[in-house]
């Protein structure tokens, strides 16, 4: 439905407009009425009407003066003037204010439905408009987070060169030069997995921090979905540290107000070339990896987690004098509910800094290796596995401390068991969320081309969030939702224009693309021709 608002002094006459027009049956609904321009400027502000209907003379507000309020606050607002003066000076100052019909009193009903029916036919190409407009925006902006996401992937293991990447960067918007570099990792742990909003929070935090760390030159930010986030600091010549501070303080602002998260940000090492940006982002991985270990530190610098020395020959250790209670099963506990597998290394080797020289004696070492495979086995039988299978798999306890003769095999065997552990978490992770991403795929296949198939209809047909759908989307299949939805698109794209004498843009809208335009350009972006070359060397006589 089109709203309509009346602007009319004459009751008589807007009465007749009212009574004379039959609105919600030619598609229009009548929202509000005043009699002068004053009285109807806050009620135009609340109703948002499509149309206003105004007469040209009127007392306190006038139609031109009211028309350009509503120009200045409300300029997609479509202006009708009703005038009994037939002046050129009148019509000219309306159309300079971007009035859009001048109709002369009196005006018959149906020569004003007519008019109504023009402008709303206007109104309506505008909107059709904007929604590909926005739906444009969206894809692009999943398809750059992506591609940015993979740029930073490159950027950790050099796969391009120096010069490529810095190429790279600019294609993606992202000035790389600089004279020295720091990385802050931000990871977030949810602390009462009963409250629901996580995804929605994770996706208004990662939101926060583009808008507050894109004011400044000096922050580059990447998402790395359930990895949290990085942020790549360029500094000057001078000090790094005040970015680093600063940046921890942006950062905090936007996490501190979040009731049910608790977080980490890494700080790495500052390095002076691009090339070592792996060191950085490195030492930061170290420092989140310590946060199972030191939950009370909410900023942990590379700095302060020091060199694991081993004891010296000379030196002696006695199992009396360590105090066992220091080494609780907290840390444990808390990377098998968040931790990443591909973290088991750095929190291993941080977990045995944090035992100090007593993982040189085997009687303590055993003392670990106990809690730990105990801790294992209560958390994956919670995960709904029996004992006896869960000791088939990773082995009872006298099979693993046989093999904990010195602290490197001791080591291996954690990094071993708690693979296992995670291995078994995510599979009931996986298995939980199979079902939901195969209906969810089964949607997309019947429904693709419709126009309106979005994110949110098919996280509402599954009936979950739809941050929380855009997620576990792209962790279990490896591709965007977009990404996905493009790709069933362009294959039955293909089959059309190999198999059919449609045209171009009839296949475009068969499709789900409305506009012919936005269909080619998204056909030659992956598929790095046109359907027109395609149908040529492609086409099945």
């Amino acid at each position: 439905m089109i709203k309509v608002f009346l602007v009319e002094d004459e009751f008589a006459v807007r009465d007749r407009m009212k009574k004379n027009i039959n609105w919600e049956d030619n598609g229009f609904l009548l929202v509000g009425e005043a009699g002068d321009g004053e009285m109807a400027y806050p009620m135009i502000q609340e109703t948002q009407p499509d149309i206003i209907i105004t007469d040209i003379k009127m007392p306190f507000m006038d139609g031109l003066e009211l028309s350009r309020l509503i120009r200045e606050t409300m300029p997609q607002t479509k202006i009708i003037i009703l005038s009994g003066y037939d002046e050129f000076e009148y019509a000219k100052e309306a159309i300079s204010i971007g009035v859009i019909e001048y109709l002369l009193k009196p005006i018959p009903a149906k020569k004003l439905l007519e008019s109504m029916k023009h402008v709303a036919t206007i109104i309506n190409k505008q909107k059709e408009q904007q929604r590909f407009y926005d739906k444009y925006k969206l894809d692009t902006y999943e398809n750059e987070k992506q591609e940015k996401k993979q740029f930073f992937n490159d950027l950790m293991i050099l796969k391009l060169s120096v010069s490529e990447l810095i190429k790279r960067g600019k294609e993606l918007s992202i000035e790389l030069n600089s004279p020295k570099y720091n990385i802050l990792l931000i990871k977030t742990f949810i602390k009462d997995k009963e409250v629901n909003g996580y995804w929605e929070s994770s996706l208004g935090i990662g939101r926060q921090l583009e808008d507050k760390l894109q004011q400044s030159q000096e922050y580059i930010l990447f998402d790395r979905e359930e990895e949290g986030w990085v942020v790549l600091i360029k500094g000057g010549s001078g000090s790094i540290k005040l970015l680093e501070k600063k940046g921890i303080t942006l950062v905090e602002d936007i996490l501190k107000k979040e009731e049910n998260l608790s977080y980490c940000i890494g700080v790495g090492q500052e390095v002076n070339r691009l090339s070592e940006l792996i060191r950085s982002f490195e030492a930061a991985s170290k420092a989140i990896a310590c946060s199972y270990i030191m939950p009370d530190k909410k900023v942990i610098y590379h700095e302060q987690l020091g060199e694991y020395r081993p004891m010296r020959e000379d030196e002696s250790i006695s199992i009396k004098n360590i105090d066992v209670t220091k080494f609780d099963k907290k840390p444990i506990e808390s990377f098998l509910r968040n931790g990443l597998r591909s973290e088991v290394p750095l929190f291993s080797q941080s977990y045995f800094k944090e035992m100090g020289t007593g993982v040189d004696s085997l009687m303590f070492r055993q003392y670990i290796m106990m809690n730990i495979y105990f801790s294992v086995i209560t958390f994956i039988k919670q995960l709904g596995y029996s004992e006896e299978y869960i000791v088939e798999v990773c082995g009872d306890f006298k099979e693993v401390t046989t093999v904990i003769q010195n602290k490197e095999d001791t080591k291996e065997a954690l990094e071993n068991i708690l693979n296992q552990a995670l291995q078994f978490r995510d599979r009931v992770s996986t298995n939980k969320y199979n079902l939901l991403l195969d209906e969810a795929k089964e949607y997309i296949r019947e429904k693709y081309s419709e126009e309106t198939i979005s994110l949110n209809s098919v996280a509402e047909y599954v009936n979950v969030s739809p941050s929380h759908f855009s997620t576990i989307f792209s962790q279990e299949t490896g591709q965007t939702f977009i990404s996905y939805l493009t790709e069933i698109r362009m294959e039955k794209a293909k089959e059309l224009l190999r198999c059919s004498n449609m045209k171009t843009l009839e296949i475009g809208y068969a499709v789900g693309y409305k506009d012919p335009h936005y269909f080619s350009y998204l056909f030659k972006k992956t598929q790095q021709c046109t359907p027109k070359e395609y149908r040529k060397v492609n086409r099945k006589e």
